[in-house]
């Protein structure tokens, strides 16, 4: 029986559609503020310290497509040699790790916190920009530490140089502050935000299961498969894109799904 896309309109296929093109748009500007936000942190640190004449004066790349969409050529132009060199590595290491957990792991407590307030829950569209932006942030911890943080350069090899310490022996402590923080994102920033976004729709819900792995474990998560990151970063990228994201997708499914999606699946 054939119903000219009928059915698929009475459904409510058009407004997951309009939901998926809404959403598309939301993570390319919230990737945007969330890379911008690491790379300044870099340089306002790097200028807080002397080292930089201006917090803004970051190395934009060229005009590319690739660029202006995901700001891939975007650095924060700081220059780590001379700093080390002049015997101030530990400020070298702040200004390394002040990317990563800062510009983005605070970043993410001050978003989660933001996105539960009233006055944006009351606003779906801003909530979700604000949990796309606390995604950007901790998919940006992710790719740092664990996928390139056993590396011999990018911000965490740079760390340990100006300490003076094996990228092994911060490692922990790094890690622990990560993955604490994949933790509340999965455990509680996405719970606390997906049943009033996606408006109990089960589509929807699986639609933001979906992208929100997929951008933290496969988008995030493949850094260290190029790069010329080493081994221990290659495999944390295979892992983290062909174990971890499709478990993420099925788990954020299933165990945080609407209560109706999970009865069809039981009684299927």
């Amino acid at each position: 029986m054939v119903d000219n896309g009928m059915g698929f309109a009475r459904s409510g296929g058009w407004r997951v559609v309009r939901f998926a093109v809404l959403t598309f748009v939301l993570t390319i500007v919230a990737h945007a503020v969330a890379y911008l936000a690491h790379e300044y942190s870099h340089s306002m640190a790097a200028w807080a310290f002397g080292w930089m004449k201006s917090p803004f004066d970051i190395d934009y790349g060229s005009a590319t497509p690739g660029n202006i969409l995901l700001l891939g050529d975007v650095s924060d132009n700081v220059e780590y040699a001379p700093i080390i060199a002049s015997g101030a590595g530990w400020q070298a290491s702040l200004i390394a790790l002040a990317g990563p957990f800062v510009g983005n792991g605070v970043l993410f407590f001050i978003l989660d916190a933001v996105s539960r307030m009233d006055a944006v829950r009351s606003r779906r569209g801003l909530q979700s920009f604000v949990y796309w932006l606390c995604l950007m942030c901790a998919g940006n911890v992710w790719s740092y530490v664990p996928i390139r943080a056993l590396s011999t350069h990018a911000d965490i090899a740079l760390s340990a140089q100006g300490f003076g310490i094996p990228v092994w022996l911060q490692f922990p402590f790094l890690m622990a502050v990560s993955g604490y923080i994949a933790w509340h994102f999965f455990r509680k920033t996405f719970p606390g935000v997906c049943q009033n976004v996606t408006h109990g729709d089960p589509a929807r819900w699986l639609l933001m299961a979906v992208v929100t792995a997929c951008w933290f474990f496969l988008f995030f998560g493949a850094g260290g498969m190029s790069g010329s990151y080493g081994t221990i970063a290659w495999i944390f990228s295979v892992v983290s894109c062909f174990l971890l994201f499709p478990l993420c997708a099925v788990w954020l499914w299933s165990t945080c799904g609407p209560a109706d999606a999970s009865s069809t699946s039981a009684s299927g």
